[in-house]
C-alpha cells in the first residue's frame, strides 16, 4: 500500500510540475506579446509625431518656395503697371498738347478786339455762363422744338448786361445766342465782319446768304450758323445757332 500512495504522490508531483511549467510558458508568452504590442504602439506613435512634422516642414517650404517664385513676378507685374502708366501720362501730355496746339492753330484768327469766342458758348450751363457775365437781368420761359421733330421741351432765355446778350439754355445747355452790336456803330455793308470778329469768329469767310437786312454764315468758327440783321444803316445784332442739334 505504501508504494501505491508514493507512486500516486510522484505522479500527482510531475503533474503539478507541468502545470506550473505550462502556467509559467504561458505568462511568458503574455509578457513576450505584451512587450512586442508596446514596441509596435511605441513605433507607431512615434511615426505619427514625425508626419505631421515632416508634412508641416514639407508645407512650410512650399510655401517660402511659392513666394519666392511669386515676388519676381510680382515685381515684374507693377514694374509694367508703372511703365504702363508713365506712358499713358506721357501719350496724355502729348495728345493735350496736340489739342491745345490745334485749338491755337484753329483760332488763329482770334484778336484782341473779340469780346468772346461764341464757340465756347456752346452747351456751357446756366451757372458758367453766369460766371462770365452776371446773373441774367431778366429771365423767359419758352418752348423749343427740336429739327424735325413734333416735340417741344422746356428752356428758358436769360438775358444778361442790360440785354447785350440772350443766351437761350434748352434742357440746361447753351443752344442760342443773341449778341447786340448796336452800340458799336459798324456799318452793316462796309464794316459787317467787325461784328464777327468782337464774337470771335473768323472774318474771311463768305457768307452763305446775303441780304438787304441779313448776311448768313453757315459753319464758322466751331458754330452751326451765324445771323446778322441789320437796323437801318448799322450792324444790329448776331443770331447764333451754337450747335446743329439747335438748329
Amino acid at each position: 500500500m505504501k508504494w501505491k500512495k508514493e507512486l500516486i504522490s510522484n505522479i500527482l508531483f510531475e503533474k503539478n510540475q507541468k502545470i506550473e511549467i505550462h502556467n509559467e510558458g504561458s505568462t511568458m508568452k503574455k509578457q513576450i506579446i505584451l512587450l512586442i504590442c508596446a514596441v509596435l504602439l511605441t513605433i507607431s506613435a512615434c511615426s505619427k509625431d514625425d508626419k505631421p512634422k515632416d508634412q508641416a516642414t514639407a508645407e512650410t517650404k512650399a510655401e517660402y518656395d511659392k513666394n519666392e517664385s511669386s515676388q519676381p513676378a510680382a515685381s515684374g507685374d507693377e514694374e509694367a503697371e508703372e511703365t504702363a502708366a508713365a506712358n499713358d501720362a506721357e501719350n496724355t501730355s502729348e495728345e493735350d498738347a496736340s489739342s491745345e496746339n490745334q485749338s491755337e492753330e484753329a483760332k488763329d484768327y482770334l484778336t484782341s478786339h473779340h469780346q468772346f469766342v461764341a464757340s465756347e458758348m456752346t452747351n456751357l450751363s446756366e451757372k458758367e455762363v453766369s460766371s462770365m457775365w452776371g446773373e441774367p437781368v431778366r429771365t423767359e420761359k419758352i418752348k423749343f422744338r427740336y429739327s424735325g421733330t413734333s416735340n417741344f421741351v422746356p428752356a428758358v432765355v436769360h438775358y444778361y448786361q442790360n440785354e447785350k446778350y440772350a443766351v437761350t439754355f434748352v434742357e440746361g445747355k447753351a443752344a442760342r445766342l443773341v449778341y447786340s452790336v448796336i452800340d458799336e456803330e459798324i456799318l452793316f455793308d462796309d464794316d459787317k465782319t467787325k461784328a464777327l470778329e468782337l464774337a470771335g469768329l473768323p472774318t474771311d469767310v463768305e457768307e452763305t446768304t446775303d441780304t438787304d437786312t441779313a448776311f448768313v454764315w453757315n459753319d464758322i468758327g466751331g458754330v452751326y450758323e451765324v445771323t446778322m440783321f441789320s437796323k437801318g444803316e448799322l450792324a444790329d445784332y448776331l443770331y447764333i445757332i451754337l450747335d446743329e442739334a439747335y438748329k
